[in-house]
């Protein structure tokens, strides 16, 4: 029960350690080293764009935040998972207007920061970043402590849901903390 609500299933509490440890060795410090500064849009990114992405897109604009999503392996068109939904009402945040979109329908620009929720999503970015002259990170980072990666909620428990809409919550937190430093430094000058 312990690990289904903290990680989702076994698999996911063997990732989570793997991906901490690899974090303590220092292997995601690029992805932790944004220029806040030239960040305009908050880009989420997960696979399907049904359950994680969505959601932190849904709640960075309840906070005031630009944002937007994609899944890298989605189905254009297709609603937000009602367990997804269900589980964001709960928490306030309404994904039931959400639309699945696609990579490819994803019009990135200088300007945006792309924030996975898995490590290997992350690697796939980077290879469209650079020449978009977008910045990558995973969103798991910015949680308190550190989260790298935030096993995917699709068919698991309604506890595990809450689990990684709180750590999303958590991360989004901090990023708009950066956010609105950058802002004031902005109106200062």
């Amino acid at each position: 029960m312990l690990v289904s609500r903290r990680y989702g299933r076994k698999m996911g509490l063997v990732r989570h350690y793997s991906h901490l440890a690899r974090y303590r060795l220092g292997v995601f410090a690029p992805l932790k080293a944004v220029n806040w500064g030239s960040v305009r849009r908050l880009v989420f990114v997960c696979k399907g764009n049904i359950c994680r992405s969505p959601y932190a897109e849904a709640k960075a604009r309840k906070m005031d935040l630009t944002s937007s999503s994609f899944g890298l392996d989605a189905s254009a068109g297709v609603p937000a998972n009602p367990a997804a939904i269900k589980a964001a009402l709960a928490r306030g945040v309404d994904m039931s207007p959400h639309a699945a979109r696609t990579a490819d329908i994803m019009d990135l620009v200088s300007g945006d920061l792309l924030a996975a929720m898995e490590s290997s999503q992350a690697r796939v970015l980077q290879s469209v970043a650079l020449p978009a002259g977008v910045q990558v990170t995973l969103l798991g980072l910015w949680c308190t402590p550190p989260r790298p990666h935030l096993e995917d909620p699709f068919g698991l428990s309604a506890d595990y849901f809450d689990t990684c809409f709180a750590l999303i919550d958590d991360a989004l937190v901090c990023i708009s903390t950066h956010m609105r430093k950058r802002d004031s430094v902005a109106l200062a000058r």
